[in-house]
């Protein structure tokens, strides 16, 4: 086996070029697509790697060369089975013609001998008289070179010829051999050089580099297009398989169930609220105050809690005006702070107090300078000396993509976060980000702000919500209710 290269504008193209030079017998190995400049106006051709026999190939120029050229033209642009079938028969009518040629050959040969013979009575009389060895006649009338019949031959007692035809069959097997050998060993270099060859051009099922099987690819898929990281979605359906058998596989239902059991199970969520002080920090834009706000409500609504609120942001157009507003709705006391020193003066204010909710500014951490701010006006050393808890939530926008949130995590990270607060829900078409977030920085889920009413939009974080936003239960309940109602 040999192989070739081929590049042309079109995969059709390119068949079209194998099929002339190679001829139909020729195996694709491998295509991939050339892009030979830069941009959007780069030409673009097809490289296609083929593997080719030299016998076929010999084969197709003899058959070409007994053609005139228009049917030679003809057979070239015809299939590959075609041309496959024409070669077949004008091999076989060639074979055909030369063994009749033979064999009239022979025919005339014999004729010629037995004619000679005739006339040659004496000269055998002679020859027998005076003691030369005598032959018998055999009934055939030509030697067959290949037969392992020893009276094949013109005469019975002939063990040159015999010997002959047996020594021609063994080289004959042999060349065979040979050349099945080294057929083999072609054959084995080809696959080397097609195993190191990138197979960009077949597809695998989606899911399969994470060890996902046939038959869980389509579970695979809904877990990704919910969100999920292919990485993640991988491992559960892993994991799934692990544990549920080949027939428990084939139910649908049965493997949802196992998914959502396994979301639920694995989703960190985070319930503690009896700290004193409640930290909100974030980028900008990510929703800390309205989170702060509605937190806040919660607390003196329906828990009956003495709450103070702290603002430390004094780079919002309008922030403290804001706030203002709503301490006087909710009536609770609002302070500011500038600096640690401020916070000396202010704690001693707050000692009957159960909640102190505190503002920071939304800063991205991109410079160092922003990180000295929001560690100079952290109440971490005064509360730590007071004895007084402190829990650090951080608040990200679920529309927000996972590089970003993950980016963003990271910078907070100096500050120590205890959980994560996720905002904007019904401004998001896909809430998978949330559980890759807290399945790669194993954080716990403090809340979730649904949309912009106080204090309505704001709920505490489940586990059982975080499946519901994923898998979309209580969406596709409702539209299957939807579907099932009766027109009017």
């Amino acid at each position: 086996m040999q192989v070739k290269k081929f590049e042309a504008r079109s995969m059709k193209e390119a068949l079209e070029m194998i099929k002339a030079q190679l001829g139909p017998d020729a195996i694709i190995l491998s295509a991939k697509e050339i892009n030979k400049g830069f941009g959007l106006s780069g030409e673009k051709s097809i490289e296609v790697t083929a593997a080719y026999s030299e016998t076929v190939l010999h084969n197709k120029k003899f058959v070409e060369s007994k053609f005139p050229t228009q049917q030679k033209e003809q057979f070239q642009k015809s299939a590959a089975k075609d041309q496959k079938e024409i070669m077949r028969q004008v091999i076989e009518n060639q074979i055909k013609k030369i063994n009749d040629e033979k064999i009239s050959g022979n025919k005339t040969k014999n004729m010629k001998t037995h004619n000679a013979k005739m006339y040659e009575p004496a000269a055998q009389s002679k020859a027998s008289a005076s003691g030369a060895v005598s032959y018998k006649m055999t009934e055939k009338r030509y030697i067959d070179i290949d037969s392992d019949n020893e009276s094949t031959g013109v005469y019975e007692d002939r063990p040159v010829a015999n010997a002959f035809s047996q020594s021609a069959k063994k080289a004959w097997n042999d060349m065979e051999v040979t050349s099945l050998k080294q057929e083999i060993e072609s054959l084995k270099q080809v696959m080397a050089k097609f195993q190191m060859v990138p197979q960009s051009f077949v597809q695998a099922h989606p899911g399969a580099d994470f060890g996902v099987h046939y038959q869980m690819s389509a579970h695979y898929q809904k877990l990704t297009a919910c969100g999920l990281m292919p990485q993640i979605a991988g491992d559960i359906i892993a994991q799934c398989q692990k544990q549920l058998t080949s027939q428990q596989q084939a139910r649908p239902a049965v493997v949802e169930s196992w998914i959502a059991k396994y979301i639920l199970d694995t989703t960190p969520i985070a319930t503690s609220m009896n700290e004193k002080f409640h930290l909100f920090v974030g980028i900008s834009g990510s929703g800390k105050t309205s989170s702060l706000i509605k937190l806040a409500s919660e607390m003196i609504l329906n828990q009956r809690k003495r709450v103070a609120i702290i603002s430390t942001d004094s780079s919002k157009v309008g922030a403290a005006g804001q706030m203002k507003i709503f301490t006087q709705i909710l009536n609770v006391p609002l302070l500011n702070s500038r600096s640690q020193q401020d916070w000396s003066h202010v704690i001693t204010h707050l000692e009957n107090l159960d909640h102190v909710l505190v503002d920071f500014a939304g800063l991205n951490l991109r410079n160092q300078e922003e990180v000295n701010y929001i560690k100079r006006i952290m109440p971490a050393g005064i509360a730590a000396q007071q004895g007084q808890a402190m829990r650090t939530h951080l608040v990200l926008s679920s529309s927000t993509k996972d590089s970003d949130l993950l980016e963003c995590a990271k910078r907070y990270q100096a500050f120590g976060y205890d959980d994560v607060i996720f905002t904007g829900l019904d401004e998001a078409s896909q809430h998978g980000n949330i559980y890759n977030f807290v399945r790669l920085m194993n954080t716990g889920i403090f809340a979730f702000g649904i949309g912009t009413k106080i204090p309505e939009d704001f709920e505490f974080a489940t586990a059982e919500r975080v499946v519901d936003l994923l898998l979309k239960i209580t969406q596709n309940t409702a539209q299957n209710n939807e579907k099932q109602e009766p027109a009017i």
